[in-house]
């Protein structure tokens, strides 16, 4: 294996469906990709798997072997992954030249909040570990919505020290000014408090300002990668930073035909 990229984020953002188009598109390039769900309560997937951790964690099993409802049962399974990170190395183990996307479970508290995740990413790709953090467009457009995707994404970094990319998927649904604008705000955290004040007004400004020079000084306020998993845009950027990391830079064109 190359390297794993674990796709990380709020429920409802497409890290679903952002991981089975970049699997798709790393192929259509002739790289070879392999991806994994790590989602044991996910009910459909926009692709098909090459590892499913559902194979062996049943949430049906957890609620009637522990007597628990659908939250208490989720909680559960996600911990229980640890427990498969042998399977999932084994299955790895055929993949040395491969890109491997690993999908993690649709709600952000169940893979990144739990004190097993740490050990997960340890286990099953050490160093060669990599987060892309899928952020919602639309929701962006907003100051107060990107501050706080920010916020999530620094605690995924906080939570896992590893490279990571805060990925702006469903770009198809804003405007280029929409994009042009988040980028200001990306290069800039004056303009981003100055647009947050005016959403929210002047309430606790010292605060955000420092709040958002803490995030330039430690290197959060870095890059965007605006994509729209609907029509691959962004996804050569997307490649291009998991082969700086994984790989020096260079292409690693060994598709193999079956």
């Amino acid at each position: 294996m190359l390297g794993a990229l674990y796709v990380v984020g709020p429920a409802g953002t497409g890290k679903s469906t952002f991981s089975g188009s970049l699997n798709e598109w790393l192929k259509r390039m002739e790289f070879d990709s392999a991806i994994i769900n790590l989602d044991p309560g996910a009910d459909y997937l926009p692709y098909e798997p090459d590892f499913d951790i559902r194979e062996y964690i049943s949430l049906d099993s957890i609620m009637s072997d522990y007597n628990l409802g659908p939250n208490g049962s989720q909680i559960v399974a996600a911990d229980m992954i640890v427990s498969y990170t042998d399977k999932i190395s084994e299955f790895l183990e055929d993949l040395d030249d491969y890109y491997v996307i690993i999908d993690t479970p649709g709600q952000i508290e169940l893979f990144t909040f739990r004190t097993s995740s740490t050990e997960i990413v340890e286990k099953v790709s050490g160093q060669r570990s990599m987060m892309a953090y899928i952020a919602d467009a639309p929701l962006s457009t907003y100051p107060s919505g990107f501050i706080a995707q920010k916020m999530l994404y620094a605690s995924v970094f906080s939570r896992f020290f590893r490279p990571m990319m805060f990925v702006i998927n469903k770009v198809d649904l804003v405007s280029d000014d929409d994009i042009r604008e988040i980028k200001k705000w990306e290069a800039s955290p004056d303009l981003l408090n100055e647009a947050f004040m005016d959403e929210k007004g002047q309430m606790e400004k010292d605060y955000f300002i420092g709040l958002l020079q803490a995030f330039k000084e430690s290197n959060i306020m870095t890059k965007i990668y605006p994509v729209s998993s609907k029509d691959s845009f962004g996804f050569e950027d997307v490649y291009s930073q998991m082969a700086l990391y994984f790989a020096g830079g260079e292409d690693n064109d060994t598709y193999k035909e079956e």
